[in-house]
């Protein structure tokens, strides 16, 4: 029966001094750049080749060259090797300036409006960080898609996951002046039946639309004029006076204070949703993510 091919600390000096050999195609060189002798080196190697079961080198007289076999184990060792050193960049930051790879899942317009600037405030501040950042609304499973750390709002579905809130997203009901100009005031929810609506597909509720005052809860089934499954088109749709929509506060409290918008129905607050950060058990012990976990609570929780 074959012995298991195990990374034995034996097993890497021989894979070691195999992919210096490989490279040089030269024993006395290689000898020197892993610093053993090449009598060491040959030795390994041989050991390297009974434990892999076939020749790795083919040698003549006047040169030497990689088998199959040899070619196929090189291009392992430099898979080993990246990451070796990826491993090594994520550990470094323990003795100084973090630095490391982060990938990041972000909601999509949240993500844009109020991430993407802290975000880059944060790279700039820390310059050996690398950020892989998807900004997307659909649900991922951090675990398969391999994300460091995401960004939720609304209600968690990932009970495994550690999570951290720093807000609440409150939405408004908006619509440009010119729109409220031409159509009947809204003194009641109900009155949006005789309105023109915009809705957000990505919406838990979808169409209904419920408020809340005093205790007393409402909810109106709108039937929209336009269907967007992107905030920010819902937004420009408000701005050009299509109708009235639903908007986050993030996106909409810039507009209503430079009165390109206007909130309707203020006195009936709509459902709001909780923010929250998450990641992995145990991964936040990474430098790089720790730093960028402690700087995003801070700079939102501030808001």
């Amino acid at each position: 029966m074959n012995k298991p091919f195990e990374l034995t600390p034996t097993r890497l000096r021989q894979l070691h001094g195999f992919a210096a050999a490989a490279r040089r195609l030269n024993f006395s060189q290689a000898a020197r750049e892993v610093g053993c002798t090449p009598s060491v080196l040959s030795r390994r190697i041989a050991e390297l080749e009974d434990a892999v079961g076939g020749k790795l080198f083919l040698r003549t007289t006047r040169r030497m060259t990689l088998t199959a076999r040899g070619e196929q184990l090189l291009a392992h060792c430099q898979r080993l090797e990246a990451v070796a050193a990826d491993l090594a960049a994520d550990l470094r930051p323990q003795r100084g300036e973090p630095a490391g790879r982060l990938c990041l899942h972000l909601p999509a317009a949240y993500g844009r409006y109020r991430i993407a600037p802290l975000l880059a405030s944060f790279m700039r501040r820390h310059p050996l960080i690398r950020v892989e950042a998807v900004y997307d609304d659909a649900y991922v499973d951090m675990v398969e898609a391999k994300i460091d750390l995401a960004v939720r709002v609304g209600k968690l579905a990932d009970a495994q996951r550690v999570a951290r809130r720093v807000g609440t997203m409150r939405r408004l009901l908006c619509a440009s002046p010119e729109y409220l100009g031409e159509v009947p005031p809204l003194v009641d929810p109900a009155d949006l039946k005789a309105h023109r609506c915009i809705a957000f597909s990505g919406l838990r509720t979808g169409t209904l639309w419920q408020f809340t005052r005093q205790r007393r809860r409402r909810s109106v089934r709108i039937d929209p004029v336009l269907t967007c499954n992107d905030a920010q088109a819902v937004r420009d749709a408000a701005l050009a006076g299509v109708g009235i929509a639903l908007q986050g506060d993030y996106m909409a409290e810039p507009l209503i204070a430079e009165g390109r918008l206007v909130e309707v129905l203020p006195d009936w607050p709509l459902s709001s949703s909780p923010i929250h950060l998450l990641w992995l058990p145990g991964a936040d012990r990474t430098p790089a993510l720790r730093y960028l976990i402690d700087d995003l609570v801070g700079a939102l929780a501030a808001e």
